[in-house]
């Protein structure tokens, strides 16, 4: 069990870090990225950007690597 959790923890810590760096070079760029949660076809944008994704992924990574290693 602390494997699978210290292996799921590993996944979401590279894709958030991926995710923030992907938001940082496309800022530098000019542009922005961001998710759309809303229904376009109403003109509902609710726009999350890949950073906020990110920090989310990491913290979650960083409590299951937590979890992962007291159980060990």
């Amino acid at each position: 069990m602390a494997r699978l959790l210290r292996g799921l923890a590993g996944g979401s810590l590279l894709i958030g870090v991926l995710l923030i760096a992907a938001n940082a070079v496309l800022h530098l760029m000019g542009l922005s990225a961001s998710y759309n949660l809303g229904d376009p076809e109403k003109f509902e944008f609710i726009l999350i950007s890949f950073w906020h994704v990110g920090a989310a992924l990491v913290a979650i990574g960083a409590v299951l690597y937590l979890i992962g290693r007291q159980l060990r």
